[in-house]
This record gives structure tokens, sequence and C-alpha cells, in this order.
């Protein structure tokens, strides 16, 4: 096989000319996600090439790190003795380790409401803002990930660990072969190199949205059974103005109570049309995005039109005031503008190929679930892939693949309800709805990361030893009665006054809260939701899908 380019980050690999190219896996992908399980399966021992039709470093979204994320890093960081990969599951130790990859702090998330036309009039209730914590300091705190920083960083370490890079190269066609799979790529750029043909034992598409093996295979598109209908605009800026300084700037002392600073967190700003994130990192970069109901904005002719980022930011005092200050930067001088994001297969893995979570799959980046799924589907891919064949308990390669492909599709539907429930509550124009619909999201990531860390005795390190003990789906997808509370509340909301749709949902949720939801000390600002620094909140009530 030829000699793999350690140095490929700087200096693009070109199209290799050698006849002897066969390998175990093929990763369609060179994102974290794709670079990081070509470096797993590279590790231990089996022979990956990794084909992407770009080449590092390049602009991508999806910056929003979680407790959850930052769990699953830590363990596989230890699972396949990965010391360069632990650092990033904090702020503190990625700053220590890594200060030229930026980053930037999330204590946790935050959402402010506004009315088109006026100014953000904070009050004394907080009825119109809600904080909820994810982390207890700065140190202990989860990251936005500069994603042209970090990708190209994951792709370094695949490339210094032997994976075969072929960059500006996209696969042509796909066949089947007795055990596996021959490859036809083509050269994405001018180039006098001979364009290969590989053959590979298995696939990973780690593509994302290029879906390539969706397309290749023939996979039925189910996009069409999703709830969630939504668009973006979208880049990065410099010079906008923190939130929190300029509340305080208007109105003194109104943020004295906030259990941490808005602008170290994922920020929220919900309007009649939808709402706008802002992720702030370590320089004068913030990511920021505007995210369309399709439903709602549909009553605006001003759809696709090249200004509608502003028009609608124009819309909210305050929000134009701070965007009055600002450039677009990346990737080009003015936001990208999408079609609809969700996207659903109808296969996810099949014999010889599997896709990753955000390829099978998008739905909306409202919670934050993109970063720690990926990393989940990693983490569960790698097992099936890098198991001894000798495990009696573990079943079939076939049937792991068909497990894996229940779990990825039952997250994927799950986030699906969990989002639409909310764009439900802004199409309704009730922040308290929202607030309280919101609380199933965060019902489900704090009993997720305690039937994780209740799993073992090593907090940050789940186990498959113990086969009563299965991995917790993410987000409590696993859970019958999680997924039917979250549907029925979901299909009560309209009928239901704002204070007796918030009673319902704190007695729905019951089973689930371990964290003083709906009970906070101070409205709506919820300091005590930080993820737990001990194993003192087994979930030994909740059932996982084998013993449903």
């Amino acid at each position: 096989m030829p000699k793999s380019r350690p140095s490929a980050i700087f200096q693009p690999a070109t199209l290799p000319t050698s006849p002897d190219l066969d390998f175990d896996f093929l990763v369609i992908g060179s994102g974290f996600a794709g670079s990081l399980i070509a470096t797993i399966l590279q590790t231990q021992g089996r022979r990956v090439a990794i084909v992407d039709r770009t080449s590092h470093p390049r602009f991508a979204i999806g910056e929003s790190s979680t407790p959850a994320a930052s769990l699953i890093l830590s363990s596989l960081a230890e699972q396949y003795d990965l010391a360069w990969l632990k650092p990033f599951a904090k702020y503190g130790t990625w700053k220590e380790a890594y200060p030229k990859i930026t980053t930037g702090r999330k204590r946790g998330f935050n959402y402010f409401h506004h009315e088109a036309g006026n100014q953000f009039q904070p009050q004394a209730d907080h009825a119109n803002e809600l904080l909820a914590a994810a982390s207890d300091s700065d140190e202990l705190s989860d990251t936005q990930w500069l994603r042209a920083d970090l990708d190209s960083f994951f792709f370094k370490k695949a490339c210094e660990v032997g994976i075969e890079a072929f960059e500006n190269s996209e696969v042509t066609s796909l066949a089947r072969r007795t055990n596996g799979w021959t490859v036809d790529l083509a050269s994405t750029k001018e180039s006098t190199a001979t364009a290969p043909q590989l053959f590979a034992g298995f696939l990973i598409d780690a593509s994302g949205a290029g879906q390539v093996l969706a397309r290749h295979l023939n996979v039925r598109d189910d996009t069409a059974k999703l709830a969630t209908n939504s668009r973006a605009m979208f880049g990065h800026v410099t010079g906008l103005p923190e939130w929190s300084a300029s509340l305080e700037q208007s109105h003194p002392g109104s943020t004295f109570d906030h259990p941490f600073n808005a602008d170290h967190a994922a920020q929220h700003h919900i309007l009649e049309e939808g709402w706008l994130w802002s992720l702030r990192f370590d320089n004068d970069v913030t990511s920021v995005g505007l995210v369309l109901d399709n439903r709602t904005a549909e009553r605006s002719a001003t759809i696709f039109e090249p200004n509608e980022f502003f028009w609608i930011i124009n819309r909210y005092p305050g929000l134009c005031a701070a965007f009055s200050q600002t450039t677009f930067t990346a990737p080009s001088d003015k936001p990208v503008q999408t079609q609809r994001l969700q996207r659903l297969s109808s296969e996810i893995a099949g014999e010889g190929w599997a896709m990753l979570p955000h390829t099978a799959g998008f739905i909306d980046p409202l919670h934050s679930t993109g970063i720690a799924h990926s990393l989940a589907g990693v983490e569960a891919l790698a097992e099936i892939l890098v198991s001894e064949s000798d495990r009696p308990d573990r079943g079939t390669p076939r049937q792991l693949l068909q497990e894996y492909q229940s779990t990825v599709r039952d997250e994927l539907t799950l986030v699906d309800q969990l989002v639409a429930g909310c764009y439900d509550a802004i199409a309704a124009c009730s922040f308290k709805k929202f607030t309280a619909f919101t609380m199933c999201y965060f019902a489900a990531a704090t009993t997720w990361e305690r039937r994780r860390l209740a799993n073992t005795g090593d907090r940050r390190k789940w186990t498959s030893k113990d086969p009563m003990m299965p991995r917790p789906a993410l987000l409590c997808s696993d859970v019958a009665k999680f997924r039917e509370a979250v549907i029925n509340l979901r299909g009560r909301m309209p009928s239901e006054t704002d204070d007796s749709f918030e009673s319902l949902c704190k007695d729905t949720l019951t089973l689930f809260n371990h964290v003083g939801l709906f009970e906070p000390p101070i409205p709506n600002m919820y300091g005590g939701t930080a993820l737990p620094d001990d194993t003192e909140h087994p979930a030994s009530h909740i059932k996982s899908r084998t013993s449903e």
C-alpha cells in the first residue's frame, strides 16, 4: 500500500497512482467525525482510506458542543488510547493543550424573546428570557468549535496514523465485489494524476449533506416524514457587540442574576419568523444564523431575496443596532442561504456499508444536537467494526448494523419532535409555551447524562462489558415513556393555555426531571442543570429498548 502523507493537511495529497490500493474501510468525508472514525479504525490495525471532494481548511457549521459530546469524546479518548483527543472535551483543557485551535466557551443555553418593532425590554420575572447552565465554570465549560480549525486538526491526526487520504476527489461509481466494493474516484480539480480505482471491504459515509451512498445506492429519501420544516441563512461575522454588555448598557442591573454570561453560551434570539443563533469564539469572530420556520416565513413576500437576512433582522431594533456594526467574513461577505435543512434516509446501514448520523439525517440546529449525535455514531459504529468476532453475546454483524440503524433512526425522529414542538410554540407567538416545551429537551439531555454516568463507576467512560447495561440512546430516544410524553405534549399544545401547558409539561416530565426544571429559585434562570461531577443520580427506573 502506498505510503500515507502525514502532512496532507498543509500539503494536500494528490491522487496516488499505485495499483496496490486495498483497504478494509473507506470513509467518505473528512470532517471531524469521518476523520475520527478513520483514526480509530486505523489505530486498531485496520487499513483505512478517506476520500473527500474538497480539502482543508474549509468553512463548516455545526459548531456548538454539549455535555453529551464531552462525555463521548472523553470515552473515545480512553477506550482507543487517543491522548490527543481528550483535551477537546472541556474549554479549560482545550485552551491549555491547543491554544492555536480556535474555540469559545459554552456555559449553557440562553433564549431571548423579541417582538417585531419593539426594543427588547428585560423583565423582573425574566418572562422573555431563559438561561440554562450546562457547566459550573469556564474551566469545565463545553465549547464552540471553529470547524475550519478543528476539522483540519482531526484530519491531520488521521493522516499521521497512516490513513491514505484522497482529497479533492469524489466517488463517481460503486460496484459490489464478493468481499466488498470497487470504488471509482475522479478529481474535482484539474490534475494530471490518474484517478484510481479503490477496493474496500466496508464503506462509511461521513459526507453529511452530500449523502454519497444514498445517491449511489438509490436509498429512498424519507424527509417528507419529518415534522420540522426550516431553512437558514448563516455565516461568520466580526464586530458583533456582546448581548450582555448591550443589555447592561441599556438596562443597568438586568443581568446580575443570570447564572452565566449570556455571550459565553449558545445564544438564541426567538423571533416571530423563527430564531437567530449567536456563537462567539475567542477571537472577534461570531457564528450567526437565522433559522426560519417555513410555515411562518411563507407569510412574507421576501423569501429568498438577497437581503432577506437583514430585512428580518431590521424588524427587531435591538438586533438591528447590533448587526449595524458587523461584517460578514466567511464563507463570503454575505450570508449563505439554504433550502429546507431537513433530510432523512430510509436506510442508514446495510451489508458492507453504513452512514454516520449526520449523513443519515439532519433536523435543525435549535438544540445543538449535531456534534453529540455524530460522536455517538462514531462510538457505536466503531465498536461494531472493531469488535471481537468471538463475542457470542453481541450478535452477527448484520444484526448489529440493523440495531445501529434503528437507534440512529429513533434518535433523529425524537429530535424532530423536540424541535418541531418548539417551532409550534413560536408560530403560536407564545414564549411561555416555548420555554415549557424546551424543558423536554433539557429533561432528555440531563437524564441521558445520568444514565450514561450510572452505567459505570468511571463516570467519564461507558463500557459494554455488562450486557445488562446497554449504551443509552441519545436523548433517551430508547425510552418509550419519554418518546410518548414528547409526542403527547406536542399534540396537546394548541388546545392548552400558556399556564395549563406549563403545568402539563411539568407533570408529564416528572420521571425525567432530575435538576429542578419548572422550579428554579429565580424564574427562568437555571443554574443547577450542569453535568454532575458524580454518579449520585442513577436512572434505574428508566428502561432501555432491550427491556421494553
